[in-house]
């Protein structure tokens, strides 16, 4: 599949993006707080709420991975969930989550679910980790 030559970090997203993306994410808290005791029953790992900003590389073959930052919404042992102003087309990705006063988490993984959010001009995308690298 095609993949876009450059994708923005979250420090050059406008001011009308960066509303936006708190209000989708106080959206799918509230959904998720809604929906968890089903979500529960139905997950094979805890999922964590978490705000925060993680690193995207998107490998490239024969050439340096894209590499932004997008806001996660959520993590959990075998996945993680973050928005994005726009489509992303590749089925791998590569995730680094910081941890404070170390180097980033990184792991290998496939794009398992995205959605939508049209009026809003983001996407929600849901990762499952295939890989622990570091």
């Amino acid at each position: 599949m095609a993949v876009a030559t450059r994708y923005i970090n979250i420090d050059e997203y406008s001011d009308r993006q960066n509303r936006a993306a708190q209000r989708i994410l106080d959206a799918l808290d509230r959904g998720e707080t809604r929906l968890q005791e089903h979500y529960t029953q139905v997950r094979h790992h805890k999922r964590a709420s978490c705000r925060k900003v993680i690193n995207i590389r998107i490998p490239v073959p024969g050439s340096e991975p894209l590499a932004f930052s997008v806001f996660m919404r959520d993590v959990s042992s075998s996945g993680a969930g973050f928005i994005y102003p726009g489509p992303i087309h590749a089925d791998q990705v590569l995730i680094g989550i910081p941890i404070p006063g170390r180097e980033d988490t990184w792991f290998q993984g496939t794009i398992a679910r995205r959605k939508e959010f049209v009026q809003e001009g983001f996407w929600d995308y849901g990762v499952r980790f295939t890989d622990r690298l570091t």
